[in-house]
């Protein structure tokens, strides 16, 4: 590659002095990025907005081993000293690059003469996994090193072996504040996973990068120690901590799936963490607004055809709950059901639980009273009781009987439908 000139007298002739040194610094710069063998071009990326991950390509950046001063030997491909354009934004601790499938963070930062800027890069050998609170998975790239800690030794004593301490170094963002003491996460390949607790104080957030700002800090460091893997709770192979903590699901309550044109249905959808119920805002969608909407959970059929519906967490779009309904044509010979509410198929010893059926037309429920009647056979009178009132049933489980099940049979003009439930004990 030919070198390139610039002429710094002309230029001292036609600008001040503090103008004229400044663009001769800039044009030596550019010099030496373009004639430097150690220029990568488009190759390296930086994060535009802090913790946004809005990766852009930087035009040229030079790029120099890192060497330890105590031996002289470069520390190795993991440790990388970024060389900017005068033009580059300036570097700061915990600012992240991408380079090929690789991500690095800045440990350390030259600002030089303040015309050009060098940083100190560690490439990110590991990924933290974790949850936010709303079960959300975070993959945040982060250091994982560790440091020996020996005592001092002499000619006469045996040698000590040190000490393992293990931490992490990650870019201090809005995900990773969120981080707590005692947290867990897992390392190394699936059938070989390693667990790590953070120590109860092992946070080492007062690193500030303006001195009197403590909400300056760009860089965390954690503190580990190795833990036990829980593999009831644990999530193996994706490698997640305490997996079970936060499987949401959310689940849709309407048993029709056929409805006429120009229903109108409210539906409510239930979210669960594990077993227990959540206040979880969901969001509402139709795979065909031209068959049918659904908006603020108001089901509305439009034309004929087949769609589904879902509920999702507001929070977490890879939670959802769905139904796939069929909207009938008007000319459609009719279609009925009888469905009951609760749905449930026993009562405990010394409960007292009511039933309410409805009568279902193309999944439009009805008002019509239906016919109820127990039809238990060999089932002792003395164990249950059951009253109608409308289209309500009570029941009420005098004594556990579980030979055989009572039946209840609601049947309107045109259907019948039998239920049954268990006489269970009181557990």
């Amino acid at each position: 590659m030919a070198m390139k000139y610039y002429n710094a007298t002309q230029a001292f002739r036609t600008t001040n002095p503090t103008k004229a040194y400044r663009d001769d610094f800039v044009a030596i710069s550019e010099q030496t990025f373009d004639n430097a063998p150690n220029v990568k071009y488009n190759e390296i990326e930086y994060e535009v907005h802090y913790g946004q991950r809005d990766f852009k390509p930087i035009p040229m950046v030079r790029v120099e081993p890192v060497v330890n001063y105590n031996t002289g030997i470069q520390v190795g491909d993991d440790y990388q000293v970024f060389i900017f354009t005068p033009d580059f934004p300036e570097p700061f601790y915990g600012m992240k690059f991408k380079w090929g499938r690789n991500y690095y963070l800045v440990i350390n930062v030259d600002k030089g003469s303040g015309l050009s800027t060098s940083a100190e890069v560690r490439r990110c050998n590991n990924t933290l996994r974790f949850f936010d609170e709303n079960g959300n998975k975070i993959y945040e790239p982060c250091i994982l090193d560790q440091v020996l800690r020996f005592t001092n030794n002499n000619d006469t004593m045996t040698i000590v072996t040190g000490k393992a301490e293990q931490y992490i170094w990650c870019q201090r963002n809005s995900r990773t504040i969120k981080i707590k003491p005692n947290d867990r996460f897992l390392f190394g390949v699936p059938e070989q996973r390693i667990g790590f607790r953070i120590y109860a104080g092992g946070f080492g957030n007062s690193l500030n990068t303006i001195t009197g700002d403590d909400n300056s800090p760009t860089l965390t460091q954690f503190y580990v120690e190795e833990y036990e893997i829980n593999y009831q709770t644990d999530d193996i192979e994706n490698g997640f901590a305490n997996a079970e903590r936060f499987e949401y699901s959310i689940d849709i309550s309407e048993n029709n799936t056929h409805y006429d044109v120009g229903a109108t249905i409210d539906l409510s959808a239930t979210v669960y963490r594990g077993k227990e119920v959540v206040d979880e805002k969901v969001c509402w969608c139709s795979s065909n607004d031209e068959i049918a909407t659904v908006e603020d959970g108001k089901l509305t059929t439009i034309a004929p055809g087949e769609v589904t519906l879902r509920a999702i967490m507001a929070d977490n779009k890879h939670v959802f709950g769905s139904l796939t309904i069929t909207v009938l044509e008007e000319s459609a010979e009719p279609t009925y059901d009888i469905l009951i509410t609760p749905d449930i198929n026993y009562v405990l010893e010394k409960e007292e639980i009511s039933i309410t059926a409805t009568l279902y037309k193309n999944g439009i429920a009805q008002n019509d009273i239906l016919e109820i009647v127990d039809i238990s056979e060999k089932v002792p009178k003395d164990n249950y009781k059951i009253t109608v009132d409308d289209n309500t049933f009570t029941i009420v489980n005098k004594k556990k009987y579980l030979s055989k099940p009572i039946k209840v049979r609601c049947s309107s003009e045109n259907l019948e439908k039998e239920f049954s439930f268990t006489l269970r004990g009181l557990y």
